[in-house]
C-alpha cells in the first residue's frame, strides 16, 4: 500500500506552506515540523500541558506538531502553536497567562523560526 499522507486539505496546505517557507527563509525547523505533520494521525504527537511546563520557561515559544492535551498544570507564560488542542488545555494555558495559536499564525509571526522549540 502506498502512503498518501494526510487527507485533510487544511493540513496538506499547512505542510506545503511550511516546506515553502523553509526553503525561502532557509529555516530547517519548518521542514522538520512539516515532516512530523506528514505522519499518520495515530503517530502524531499528543503532548500534555505538564510536559510543556517541564521543558519551557517564561516567555518560550513552542510548536506541537499534533494535539495538546490538558493533563497537568503550568505556572508560567508560554506561547504554544499546535495543530489541534483540547478545551481543557486551552483553558490551562490561557489561565497561566500564555497563548495557544495555530501553526499558521506562528509561521506568519516568526518566519525564520528563531527561538522556537519543538516538543513531541
Amino acid at each position: 500500500m502506498v502512503r498518501s499522507g494526510p487527507t485533510d486539505p487544511n493540513t496538506r496546505a499547512l505542510i506545503n506552506a511550511l516546506k515553502k517557507i523553509s526553503t525561502k527563509q532557509d529555516a530547517r525547523i519548518w521542514r522538520r515540523v512539516a515532516e512530523l505533520l506528514s505522519r499518520p494521525t495515530r503517530q502524531r504527537a499528543a503532548v500534555n500541558v505538564g510536559k510543556i511546563a517541564r521543558y519551557t520557561q517564561d516567555g518560550d515559544v513552542v510548536v506541537i506538531p499534533g494535539k495538546v492535551l490538558g493533563s497537568g498544570s503550568i505556572s508560567h507564560k508560554v506561547t504554544v502553536a499546535a495543530l489541534n488542542s483540547s478545551a481543557s488545555a486551552r483553558s490551562v494555558i490561557v489561565g497561566a497567562g500564555g497563548s495557544l495559536i495555530s501553526i499558521d499564525e506562528l509561521l506568519d509571526k516568526i518566519p525564520k523560526g528563531t527561538g522556537i522549540t519543538i516538543i513531541t
